[in-house]
């Protein structure tokens, strides 16, 4: 399946607007305030995403459209757009884009997801998505801004934190240090640098031009799970993420490992070591 193929599935309709009709909302929700999930399982049906620009312009906020025209938040997301030391060269599409998900306000499903497009060709572009844990808290975002600084601040599910330049959106301090992005030979993007350097447990998954879970031409796909001072781990993605056709093809965490506990568990059997 090819990249463009990919973003119309899990990407659906996706408009990025700084002024759009305005629609209901079905929960207030606030990407600044820093919440512990609303329920343990995400089981929202897989609908249009609108995104929205907020007025200072530091990141966008994307929200599933219902067909009723109804709206819920469940991700934010910005870009870093070069030239710097870690986008080398600009171009249309090209850059770092980092996406922070809490689709239905579930435990289940928070992520990020990192999409390195090093040229303009599509198919160059490499996508990875990375699970934090433990996961007390959804996604938060905030910024500060004064004469000497201007820092977009997220903080992780396991509370952690990382530090962006406001403006350039490169990765500043905290507990995820970036390297630039590569290509090989061929033009295709490596594997997104980004490392988490935290006392928690995060889980990854990369591909090519795709998105790297829950399709079936991602069942041969391995995901690595890792702990600070333990060996990496590997998992067969279809182990951890499923498609679910009656969903409208949304893709889940098992919901096996909907808890901490129940993940922990896994953890323990496969991996040797627990997240706490």
């Amino acid at each position: 399946m090819n990249l463009t193929k990919t973003i119309q599935l899990f990407f659906l309709s996706t408009m990025v607007l700084s002024n759009i009709a305005s629609a209901k909302v079905i929960t207030d929700f606030d990407e600044t305030k820093i919440q512990a999930p609303f329920v343990e399982s995400n089981e929202e049906f897989l609908q249009d995403t609108v995104c929205k620009t907020r007025d200072h312009l530091r990141w966008d906020y994307c929200s599933t459209r219902y067909e009723n025209g109804e709206e819920q938040m469940k991700s934010f997301k910005f870009s870093n757009y070069g030239e710097n030391k870690i986008v080398p060269k600009a171009g249309f599409g090209v850059g770092r884009d980092f996406e922070f998900m809490f689709e239905g306000f579930a435990s289940s499903d928070l992520g990020l997801l990192i999409w390195d497009m090093p040229d303009e060709t599509e198919s160059h572009g490499h996508l990875k998505l990375m699970m934090f844990f433990p996961r007390l808290v959804m996604p938060a975002i905030r910024y500060v801004s004064d004469a000497n600084k201007d820092l977009v601040i997220v903080t992780l599910p396991t509370k952690e934190e990382i530090v962006f330049n406001g403006k350039t959106k490169e990765v500043v301090s905290g507990v995820i240090a970036e390297a630039p992005i590569m290509q090989d030979k061929a033009g295709n993007a490596l594997n997104p640098g980004l490392t988490y350097n935290g006392s928690g447990v995060v889980v990854e998954a990369d591909r090519l031009a795709d998105y790297p879970v829950g399709l079936a031409s991602q069942k041969n796909n391995i995901a690595t799970i890792s702990k600070k001072g333990y060996k990496n781990c590997k998992i067969p993605v279809k182990d951890l993420w499923y498609t679910d056709d009656n969903k409208g093809g949304n893709v889940f965490f098992n919901k096996k490992y909907v808890t901490d506990k129940s993940f922990d568990m896994l953890l323990k059997q496969k991996c040797k070591f627990s997240m706490y």
